[in-house]
């Protein structure tokens, strides 16, 4: 359970939407169905359960349907969950669903600012054939449109509509700038490069259009494997078309796309083996923990509470209380 889970307590009561992000039909020891639902909106996640219900209040919704209920907050197993009373369909007309998915910390950067901040990334390429890469993809509307809409997870960072760009763009800013340390041993146009596409493959692992679940490519393949598929896909497209797209330049660029998790244990196929990619590595690495924080941070806000509870990813408490406060 996510955000939501933290501001409730046990006998709190709830009436608020939600998408329905996954229904489930289950039957008791006595033969009695009942729901088991999977409740998604901006606040976060919580499961809900609703008891003793007949073939016909199963039908009245689905999964991926907005829904308004009222609940009481019971605590199970030492997880909150809801105790599902009234339950109402609520037509998509009635209702923004943008505005019941998760929602960016801090200060929201509109998709317009992303795509100038792109063209800007793209027009300080000097390497022509890094720049006929990306121009060519761009340029596909159904592939832009999905990495500005894309989220770049499902619940540890980036977890919103827009996530993917926001995400791709500052590890591509972060690379830039530890390239500039290593000018002479760096190829920054290689780095910048993987730093926008090393997380592309998340146009296709996930759908979002109500609730951020995995589609059936993102479970089976993962965004890596996609990913890797879908920048040699175009590097054949432009070789295709005359291109000329040099082979070790495409074998680097591979290596940063499908080893920029870093280690195998987390996912990554093989380990970073050039310099860009242990760069590359460290500054996903870094700005996914930082919106991590930068959650965190935003959650304590009401309650200004200087320290996180305990996060399990990161294995420590974070201290959240500004410097300059």
């Amino acid at each position: 359970m996510k955000t939501m889970s933290k501001e409730l307590t046990a006998g709190d009561r709830v009436s608020d939407l939600f998408i329905c992000a996954a229904k489930d039909v289950r039957t008791d020891k006595n033969g009695n169905k009942y729901l088991v639902l999977r409740l998604v909106n901006a606040q976060g996640v919580i499961q809900g359960k609703k008891w003793r219900v007949d073939d016909d209040f199963i039908e009245t919704f689905n999964a991926q349907d907005c829904i308004r209920v009222d609940a009481t907050v019971k605590e199970y197993q030492g997880k909150l969950e809801l105790d599902l009373g009234d339950i109402q369909p609520v037509p998509d007309e009635d209702v923004d669903i943008a505005a019941l998915l998760p929602a960016r910390p801090g200060e929201k950067m509109e998709p317009e600012e992303m795509q100038e901040s792109l063209a800007k990334v793209i027009d300080s390429l000097a390497n022509p054939h890094l720049r006929a890469l990306l121009d060519s993809l761009f340029r596909d509307e159904a592939f832009s449109d999905a990495f500005f809409k894309a989220p770049a997870a499902k619940g540890v960072h980036h977890n919103y509509i827009h996530g993917l760009a926001e995400h791709s763009l500052a590890v591509s800013r972060i690379a830039d700038a530890v390239a500039g340390q290593y000018a002479d041993q760096v190829n920054r146009d290689l780095l910048v490069t993987a730093g926008l596409l090393h997380d592309v493959g998340k146009i296709a692992e996930f759908n979002y259009t109500r609730a951020i679940e995995y589609s059936d490519q993102g479970r089976l393949l993962g965004h890596i494997i996609l990913g890797e598929k879908l920048v040699s896909d175009a590097i054949d497209r432009l070789n295709e078309g005359g291109g000329a797209f040099p082979d070790e330049l495409r074998l680097q660029l591979l290596h940063l796309v499908i080893s920029h998790h870093g280690e195998r244990e987390f996912g990554s196929p093989v380990e970073p083996h050039t310099l860009e990619g242990f760069i590359l590595n460290h500054a996903d690495n870094i700005d996914a923990k930082a919106n991590i924080f930068m959650k965190l941070r935003a959650q304590a806000a009401d309650s200004e509470a200087p320290w996180s509870e305990y996060h399990r990813l990161l294995e420590r408490f974070l201290y959240l209380r500004k410097a300059e406060e």
